[in-house]
């Protein structure tokens, strides 16, 4: 998997692909300093996953620069690694579309958690952000689970169990099991408390 790591500062790229490149060695790596490096380099290489700083230089706006990513590279996963945790600056991204929101005051184990989620095509927002979050729109954040995961979401609410679930969508016990691993994957959770509380904030429940 090609990932393009753009930060303005080359230390802070340099660390970060070092601590990480040890954890995902199958990964290569491509860095940037500014939005124009990130549009050479994409041109030049079929990367999977760009990991972009907003405060990089650039002849426009980050969110004009995301826009213009989106529209050029359609397949390509963009997740925003940022000191930057206002609410307002989130819900705009994942507005734009972005995969994840990485804050850099992470620590080691959770950032690496953070990057296994987006590069295998999940979404990461850090628990700790989700109630400064202003509450997305019901559209946008069901967007983030299937039909059937809602569905899978409102029962364990509910406190059912996998084997009730399963006995209740006719579905088989591990057939639930990946569809609630698959919940915890979207919602950038590790347990149901953490999902429920996840789940009703972004409208899937009352």
């Amino acid at each position: 998997m090609k990932l393009l790591l753009a930060d303005d500062h080359a230390m802070f790229r340099e660390c970060l692909t070092l601590l990480i490149g040890t954890q995902f060695p199958h990964f290569e790596w491509h860095q940037a300093s500014d939005w124009h490096e990130v549009h050479h380099i994409l041109n030049q290489h079929p990367i999977d996953l760009a990991l972009v700083d907003l405060g990089m230089p650039g002849h426009h706006p980050w969110p004009d620069e995301i826009r213009r990513l989106s529209a050029t590279f359609p397949t390509l996963a963009v997740c925003i690694l940022s000191a930057t945790t206002a609410p307002e600056v989130i819900q705009s991204a994942f507005q734009l579309g972005v995969k994840g929101y990485i804050p850099k005051l992470l620590g080691t184990e959770e950032l690496q958690h953070a990057i296994a989620l987006v590069s295998s095509g999940k979404t990461y927002l850090p628990n700790q952000l989700w109630g400064e979050m202003p509450k997305p729109s019901i559209c946008h954040a069901k967007s983030m689970l299937t039909q059937r995961q809602q569905t899978v979401m409102q029962l364990l609410a509910q406190g059912h169990s996998n084997k009730q679930i399963s006995l209740q969508l006719n579905l088989t016990e591990s057939t639930v099991k990946r569809h609630v691993h698959n919940i915890f994957q979207s919602l950038g959770v590790r347990n149901r408390v953490e999902a429920i509380k996840s789940a009703r904030q972004n409208g899937f429940i009352a």
